[in-house]
């Protein structure tokens, strides 16, 4: 594992939709898109197992950032620059969050997903190596597939 590594210091940085309007300086410009609830609680869940396996364990770094829509997202990822040299993104296949709508827009690398193609442009001035990550979904059977045969 690589956070068991004495020169490696690993973070784990969750972006996570701040309900409260309060929160935002640009609440006026908030997007309000519903989030799939199932997923977030599978993440929930996700996260506190691993919480309380590696981050109580003191061996990573764990921030949560609660932020409004897009432009704050942006502005979090501007403001890491120079303090990480490798992004490991996960990126969901066709659907965008609040935190992400309208980042897609003006991409240069779609494939990258939002995060990655503004980790990754040319404007983002930081010299970063970025790993995205996107688990395959199915839309529906395919015609003629065996039941012992799977798609990787």
């Amino acid at each position: 594992m690589v956070a068991k590594h004495p020169g490696v210091k690993l973070t784990v940085i969750r972006f996570l939709v701040d309900s409260s309007a309060e929160s935002s300086r640009l609440a006026a410009y908030r997007v309000n898109l519903p989030e799939p609830e199932d997923e977030v609680g599978h993440d929930d869940e996700c996260f506190a197992q691993f919480y309380e396996k590696y981050i109580n364990g003191g061996r990573i770094s764990y921030l949560e950032k609660h932020l409004a829509n897009a432009a704050e997202t942006f502005t979090t990822l501007r403001s890491f620059e120079g303090q990480y040299s490798l992004v490991i993104v996960g990126k969901e296949g066709g659907m965008n969050s609040i935190l992400t709508k309208g980042m897609d827009d003006w991409q240069q690398c779609p494939e990258l997903g939002p995060i990655g193609d503004v980790l990754s442009g040319p404007d983002f001035s930081m010299t970063v190596s970025v790993l995205v990550i996107q688990q395959h979904r199915l839309k529906g059977e395919i015609d003629g597939l065996d039941e012992d045969f799977s798609i990787m």
